[in-house]
């Protein structure tokens, strides 16, 4: 791997932005200075409108990182929504910079008019006008306001950030009015051109304006979206490993704590738990390869560690694919609540697999329980049964009553 391999990926701080922020990204990136950056596209934006179209495709390509770290106080504070985000307030230095900079750029465009070397009169007031448009677009959509997209569904999550402020919609008016003045502007400086050549000619340009006015927002609500799928994606595999914590670690806590008085039960099960960690941790195999004797290697294990019978019959069989572990965890964590509550002697588990339908019931005829008086936070029913089984497409049904005992029905379409 070479250095140029590990060069970040170059940014556009907002929080510095006088624009978009372009030529404070860059000079972050390279390590140059803000100010002869902005001096040279000043100067390219006087000389034929470079500058302009330089700055405006780095300002496509290089992402927005709006949000800075701050001390965890501030940080609290903005996520409540008791401080304002994404504000940039320019201080009276940078208002002195940057109207010394629009002086620098009017004044190198009188001197190109004089020595005859600007562009046609027409090209300039559409290129000024085009800019202005998609400026004032492309800096709505850098502070569109993403809660929406990521919380919200159907049309309503994409135009809610539209509606968050009437200032938004009388900004995108005046660019968008903006860009049909400077096609407006192209049009009345051809007046040589047929009727149709100049009906094909409108339409071209405004599709091309509205097109690069709303590209940025499509960029915007597409890494919106890519964030809200990498934030369920890394939410599931925190509820698997709490899921996974409580079915092994803290149970084998747990019985620990309960033969403190017998060290070599204890040395036993603090191995098996550090064998089943790392098999875990590492994804090494665990020697079952089909849902029948993956439940019999988790009865043997829940036999041995709580000194009840379990009996399994099994119709059929299937790989054990992600899905399939998934439930078979889930029948695991079901048969260690009726070793540990039901009071039951034998607990009885039948599996059933065929081409549509993975089913595996749990039954004890112990005790028996509430099932409303189980609370959210309860890891054993909601994390590790219902909500694990559901992360993978398939449904637990639990059905039980005080003094009736206890099932578990597992379900997963194939």
């Amino acid at each position: 791997m070479t250095s140029t391999d590990l060069q970040p990926r170059s940014t556009r701080p907002l929080s510095a932005a006088w624009v978009g922020g372009v030529c404070a990204g860059l000079a972050d990136h390279l390590g140059w200075s803000v100010l002869l950056l902005r001096v040279v596209a000043v100067v390219l934006g006087a000389t034929g409108l470079v500058g302009v179209a330089i700055y405006f495709a780095l300002w496509l390509v290089m992402p927005a990182s709006a949000e800075q770290r701050s001390a965890p106080g501030l940080e609290a504070n903005t996520r409540r929504g008791l401080r304002p985000r994404g504000s940039v307030s320019l201080t009276p230095v940078d208002l002195g910079m940057a109207s010394a900079l629009g002086l620098l750029g009017v004044g190198l465009l009188w001197m190109l008019e004089a020595f005859g070397l600007a562009l046609p009169t027409w090209v300039l007031v559409a290129g000024v006008l085009g800019a202005t448009g998609l400026g004032l677009i492309w800096w709505q959509a850098d502070h569109l306001s993403t809660k929406e997209l990521r919380r919200g569904s159907g049309w309503r999550r994409l135009l809610a950030p539209l509606m968050a402020h009437w200032t938004t919609l009388v900004t995108i008016g005046v660019g968008l009015a903006a860009l049909a003045t400077a096609v407006a502007v192209v049009i009345v400086a051809q007046p040589a051109l047929g009727e149709v050549t100049r009906t094909l000619l409108i339409l071209g340009l405004a599709v091309l304006s509205l097109l690069l006015a709303v590209l940025p927002w499509i960029l915007s609500v597409r890494q919106a979206l890519a964030q809200a799928r990498d934030d369920a994606l890394v939410a599931d595999a925190r509820a698997d490993m709490a899921a996974h914590l409580h079915d092994s670690v803290l149970q084998t806590l747990a019985l620990i704590q309960r033969r403190a008085g017998d060290p070599k039960a204890v040395t036993a099960l603090a191995r098996r738990q550090e064998r089943e960690l790392r098999q875990w941790l590492y994804g090494e195999s665990l020697g079952s390869a089909t849902l029948t004797e993956a439940l019999s290697a988790e009865i043997i294990d829940v036999e041995d560690r709580h000194g009840v019978d379990v009996e399994l019959v099994s119709v059929g069989d299937c790989e054990l694919t992600p899905e399939v572990t998934a439930v078979v965890k889930a029948a695991r964590e079901a048969m260690v609540n009726a070793a540990k509550h039901s009071g039951a002697e034998r607990i009885d588990v039948y599996a059933e697999a065929d081409h549509d339908l993975v089913s595996v019931y749990v039954r004890d005829r112990g005790t028996g329980f509430d099932l409303a008086d189980v609370e959210d936070d309860r890891m054993g029913v909601r994390g590790s049964i219902v909500e694990r089984v559901k992360r993978v497409g398939g449904r637990a049904i639990i059905r039980t009553a005080p003094g009736e005992g206890t099932e578990v029905r597992l379900e997963l379409p194939r």
